[in-house]
C-alpha cells in the first residue's frame, strides 16, 4: 500500500493551476507606430513583471479575496488562524524562468503576490521570456511581441499526469495560455479533460490547436484578433453579433462548453448552451494602458466561476460582468500585474 506521502495531494478549498509565462515586460510608450524604416522618439519606458500566465495567476488570487490591507483581523484571530483558510482559492503557477538577471526576481515577485511558485523552474543557461510592448500614448492601444525563451523547453511529456498539472497537486481548474508551446498545452488540456479537471483556455499568443482538444475545454476566452485567427471567419465579421455567434457556434460544435470573446471598449460577447449575449464595458473609465486587460478579465471571470462551483449556480453573464469590471480597474494604471485589483476593490468608483 502506498504511503500517504506518495498519494496525490488535494487541498481543501479550490486549487487553480496556471500553466503560462513568467515574463519580463519591457514597455515603450510612443506617439504612433513608426513606418517601415522610420525611427521615432519614445515618450516613456518602463520594465515590470508580467506574462499572461503570471498576470492571470495574480488576478485569480486577488479577485477571490479582499485586500489584506483593508481587512486586518484582530490580533487574537491572527494567532488562532495564522495563514491558512481551508475554503480559500489556492493559486499555483507552473512555468519557468531563466537563471539570468530577470528570472529569480520574477519568481520571487510572484511569490510575494501570494501565488505558489514551487513548480516555477529556474533553468540556468536559458533566457527568461521577454515581452516587448508598444503602447500608443493617445489611443492607449498596444502591440506585444513576446520571446518565449526558456518556456520553449516545455513538452508534452511534462503534463501526462493529473498531478503534473499542479506541481504535485491535482487542481480543480487549469488556466492555459500558449506561452509554453502548443504541444505542451495540448497535452495538458487532454490530461485535464481525461481526469475531469476544468480547463480555461486563453489562446494567446494565438496558434492553431488540434480540434480534438476542444471537447476538454470548459471555457474558451479570447479576444477578437484571436477569434479571427483560430476560426475561418472574415475579420470584418467579428465586428458584428452575427459573426461572433458564428465563431462561438463553431467552437461549441467542437465541444467547448463556454465561449467568450472580449471586445475591448465594447465589452465582451458570451455563449453557451443556456445563454448568448453581450456585456457592455465599464463606462467613464480613465484609460492609461490596455495591455493587461485580457488577463485581469480572465481573473475576474474565473473568480465568479469558482464561486458558482461552490454554490452550484453557474451564470456565464455574471462571470463576464465581473471580468469586464476587473479589466476596467487594471487599465486605469500603467502596467499589467501590479495594478490588478482585489475582490473588495472591483467596484470602487472609477478614476476621473
Amino acid at each position: 500500500m502506498a504511503s500517504d506521502s506518495m498519494l496525490p495531494q488535494k487541498r481543501l478549498g479550490q486549487t487553480v493551476s496556471v500553466l503560462g509565462g513568467v515574463v519580463q515586460d519591457v514597455c515603450t510608450i510612443i506617439d504612433r507606430i513608426p513606418d517601415d524604416g522610420e525611427s521615432v522618439v519614445a515618450s516613456g519606458f518602463s520594465m515590470a513583471p508580467g506574462g499572461k500566465g503570471s498576470n492571470a495567476a495574480v488576478a485569480v488570487h486577488r479577485l477571490t479575496r479582499p485586500n489584506p490591507k483593508n481587512t486586518q483581523p484582530p490580533a487574537d484571530e491572527v494567532e488562532e488562524h495564522p495563514t491558512e483558510h481551508d475554503q480559500d482559492v489556492h493559486v499555483r503557477m507552473v512555468g519557468a524562468v531563466g537563471g539570468d538577471q530577470y528570472g529569480p526576481k520574477l519568481k520571487q515577485n510572484l511569490e510575494d503576490c501570494g501565488v505558489n511558485v514551487e513548480d516555477v523552474r529556474v533553468v540556468d543557461g536559458q533566457p527568461t521570456a521577454v515581452a516587448n510592448i508598444l503602447l500608443e500614448a493617445d489611443t492607449k492601444e498596444n502591440r506585444v511581441m513576446q520571446y518565449l525563451g526558456v518556456n520553449e523547453a516545455f513538452g508534452a511529456s511534462d503534463f501526462e499526469t493529473a498531478e503534473s498539472l499542479g506541481g504535485g497537486i491535482v487542481p480543480d481548474l487549469i488556466i492555459c495560455q500558449l506561452e509554453l508551446g502548443r504541444g505542451a498545452i495540448e497535452q495538458a488540456i487532454e490530461t485535464a479533460g481525461l481526469h475531469r479537471i476544468d480547463v480555461l483556455l486563453n489562446p494567446a499568443p494565438a496558434s492553431y490547436l488540434m480540434p480534438d482538444i476542444y471537447p476538454y475545454v470548459t471555457h474558451l476566452v479570447m479576444n477578437e484578433t484571436e477569434a479571427v485567427l483560430l476560426s475561418e471567419i472574415e475579420r470584418d465579421e467579428i465586428k458584428h453579433h452575427t459573426g461572433r455567434t458564428k465563431v462561438a457556434d463553431s467552437f461549441r460544435a467542437l465541444g467547448v462548453k463556454n465561449v467568450v470573446i472580449t471586445l475591448g471598449a465594447k465589452g465582451a460577447f458570451y455563449s453557451n448552451e443556456e445563454a448568448c449575449g453581450t456585456v457592455e464595458a465599464e463606462t467613464n473609465c480613465s484609460v492609461m494602458d490596455t495591455s493587461g486587460a485580457g488577463d485581469s478579465f480572465v481573473g475576474g471571470y474565473t473568480a465568479e466561476y469558482l464561486k458558482s462551483k461552490s454554490t452550484g449556480n453557474w451564470d456565464i453573464e455574471s462571470a463576464v460582468q465581473k471580468g469586464c469590471k476587473a479589466a476596467a480597474r487594471v487599465i486605469e494604471h500603467l502596467g499589467c500585474l501590479e495594478p490588478i485589483c482585489w475582490a473588495d476593490e472591483i467596484d470602487i468608483p472609477r478614476s476621473n
